[in-house]
């Protein structure tokens, strides 16, 4: 079944990857505003498709744990089935991956015994939909979390890039949170003007932030951050590493609570022997792996 469904999945993305390229090659002779509700469409469509992968996903996950009656012993001599491993070019959940903080930004102090890094894309609805729920968590473990973000934005989302070099022009006047929420927030309005008036909002430099935001290097910083990402095997969005372990898509406020106190219980217990606080996290990813 599982087979059936990640089939599905390769129709379903050559399909839609074929309907948009027939779409894109339709521009010849159309005014200015006929070609904008076309990328509206194209907009419209990316999400749609995106929303059906990571329904899939989650229908993949639910085949997954469903249990399958024990088989009967195998006849001596007979080849034992392997239980199956984790899937090709995806991280495994119950490793622990050496995932850097690097210059990513981050709330929370250092010293907090379970880190959250996240990769994520500002135009994800998916995204967009756990924000309220990393904030829940932020509440609720205090001191003992810090959460990270790290950029992916994906390619057929084309307002992506843009948001995320408005989010770090921002931080580099020390307020790329402020607009990290709001370009959550107005996910639908991500637009070169709504990226000044905010700057304006926030009492930024808008002179500065504006020069910030053609800097090579802010975009250079966000594809590296990306890299790391498909290095690791975070391919889409939103996905997070906490304290190494990999946890997939926008889950449940219940399923970060049970790793982070799983984690958290290893962080007390590197204390306990001796690890400084403000090494707990250098030293929970320290053996992890370094790629999928």
């Amino acid at each position: 079944m599982t087979t059936q469904v990640s089939a599905f999945r390769r129709r379903l993305i050559t399909t839609v990857g074929a309907s948009l390229g027939a779409a894109l090659l339709v521009t010849g002779c159309q005014g200015s505003g006929a070609f904008a509700s076309l990328q509206q469409n194209l907009s419209n469509l990316n999400d749609q498709q995106t929303q059906i992968i990571a329904k899939l996903d989650g229908l993949e996950k639910k085949i997954d744990a469903i249990e399958i009656p024990a088989a009967a012993p195998a006849r001596p001599g007979a080849d034992a089935k392997k239980p199956a491993g984790p899937k090709p070019g995806r991280p495994d959940p119950t490793s622990t991956y050496k995932v850097d903080l690097g210059k990513a930004h981050a709330k929370g102090k250092d010293d907090a015994l379970v880190t959250v890094i996240a990769w994520s894309d500002f135009q994800c609805p998916y995204c967009k939909r756990v924000v309220p729920t990393l904030h829940e968590l932020e509440k609720a473990y205090g001191d003992d979390l810090r959460v990270a973000f790290k950029h992916n934005p994906l390619s057929f989302h084309n307002r992506a890039m843009p948001a995320a070099k408005a989010a770090e022009a921002a931080g580099k006047q020390g307020k790329f949170w402020e607009m990290h929420d709001k370009l959550f927030e107005n996910n639908k309005a991500l637009t070169d003007d709504n990226f000044v008036a905010w700057a304006k909002e926030f009492g930024l430099d808008v002179a500065q932030f504006e020069k910030d935001l053609k800097d090579k290097a802010l975009e250079e910083k966000i594809k590296k951050q990306q890299a790391q990402g498909m290095t690791l095997g975070a391919r889409g969005t939103p996905a997070f590493f906490v304290n190494g372990r990999f946890l997939s898509g926008a889950q449940p406020v219940d399923a970060f609570k049970k790793l982070i106190d799983e984690e958290k219980k290893k962080a007390e217990a590197l204390i306990a022997k001796g690890t400084p606080r403000t090494k707990v996290y250098e030293a929970a990813v320290a053996k992890g792996k370094t790629k999928v």
